[in-house]
């Protein structure tokens, strides 16, 4: 069994994955991502809104139907605070870290 230095095996790891990240530059960056998913929460919110004027002004909007929307609504809205709680706590334990 032959052993191999340090060096050559950290050279060819690194080589191996130079494909996978020049692939990843097609992919969305991480704030085009985070923008999509806010956009989709607003929209659902905004959906839920005219639900409720429509049930409001006597529209065919059912009672279920808006309760639906009004908690998917509330969910999505939950979801994102507790995402951005995550992401500042996340933020302060690397920015805590000693070097």
């Amino acid at each position: 069994m032959a052993i191999q230095a340090v060096q050559s095996v950290l050279s060819g790891a690194v080589g191996q994955m130079a494909p996978a990240q020049s692939a990843g530059a097609s992919q969305t960056s991480f704030s085009d991502f985070l923008a999509k998913e806010l956009d989709k929460v607003n929209e659902v919110s905004a959906t839920a809104d005219q639900m409720a004027q429509s049930y409001a002004t006597g529209g065919s909007v059912t009672a279920t139907q808006l309760m639906i929307a009004e908690q998917q609504a509330s969910l999505a809205v939950d979801m994102v605070s507790q995402v951005a709680s995550k992401v500042t706590s996340a933020y302060q334990t690397v920015m805590n870290m000693q070097i």
